[in-house]
């Protein structure tokens, strides 16, 4: 009852957008069984800016795999066709943004960064697959993107408050709206239909406990990406708060402080390199 309830109040008060139109013809394409690749290449092909974004994910390091992909096509077939639903998806996001100012900028700079540490930690941890984690991490913060969109007077005291307190964003958001960016992020997720392993991480990347998930893996991926936010935000890749090894439960994952060092100096040293070739 209470989840109805919420629900009702976020759609009284937020503008819960469509999915941009390419993305959700791919999406559709993607769900039948009879698509082909030539089709889904054309789809793809016919906006540039979409195109573009997509080669560059699939050029990082977790897609890659040390060659050059320069044709949809050729990332189609090695990244695969369900692979190719979560990049679409991630590729989405950048058109969903009304406005671009510092707040948008910083917001983009931290999923960013979470999709350079996800897949870092998931690889060390071997809990989940890395290429997953890695869009998980870009996409997780896609409710906070629609609240800065839909009620933005509303939403610049949250962000203000959140940068004179040092507080956290859950805590102000349920404290001034009476929900957060995760609770916006999950509905979004289900209204766009995407796959449920992000829709399980857009909504639960903060959560303390977690329900019982139809996959083990969904958890798994959830503490990964919850991880990764925590090492972001200690690092000051977009947004910054002062956490500690110990705030963020490495445990959980089975790291050492001297690994989760060392894993945050890798993320740090990639996340600096490609920084300005991912946020074109």
């Amino acid at each position: 009852m209470r989840e109805e309830l919420l629900e009702k109040i976020i759609m009284e008060t937020v503008d819960i957008p469509s999915l941009p139109q390419v993305a959700m013809k791919v999406l559709h394409l993607m769900n039948d069984d009879y698509s082909s690749i030539n089709e889904l290449e054309k789809i793809i092909a016919n906006d540039q800016a979409f195109s573009t974004r997509i080669l560059r994910i699939a050029n990082s390091p977790y897609y890659g795999r040390g060659r050059s992909i320069d044709t949809i096509s050729t990332a189609i077939i090695l990244v695969g066709f369900n692979t190719m639903k979560n990049l679409v998806v991630a590729a989405s996001l950048k058109d969903i943004h009304r406005k671009f100012g510092l707040f948008e900028q910083k917001l983009w700079e931290h999923s960013l960064g979470v999709s350079i540490a996800a897949p870092i930690l998931a690889a060390e941890t071997k809990m989940v697959v890395p290429e997953e984690a890695m869009v998980a991490g870009l996409i997780h913060d896609v409710g906070k993107t629609v609240l800065n969109n839909s009620v933005p007077d509303k939403y610049s005291l949250v962000i203000e408050k959140v940068y004179e307190e040092g507080a956290a964003f859950m805590e102000v958001e349920n404290e001034m709206l009476g929900f957060n960016h995760c609770n916006v992020g999950g509905l979004i997720a289900r209204k766009w239909k995407i796959p449920k392993n992000l829709e399980t991480v857009i909504e639960y990347h903060h959560a303390e406990t977690f329900p019982d998930f139809e996959d083990n893996n969904y958890e798994a991926l959830c503490q990964i990406v919850q991880i990764a936010d925590a090492m972001c935000l200690g690092l000051g890749i977009g947004m910054e708060r002062n956490i500690t090894p110990a705030d963020i439960g490495i445990d959980r994952i089975g790291l050492s402080e001297k690994k989760f060092d060392e894993l945050k100096e890798k993320v740090q040293k990639i996340y600096t390199e490609q920084r300005s070739k991912l946020l074109e």
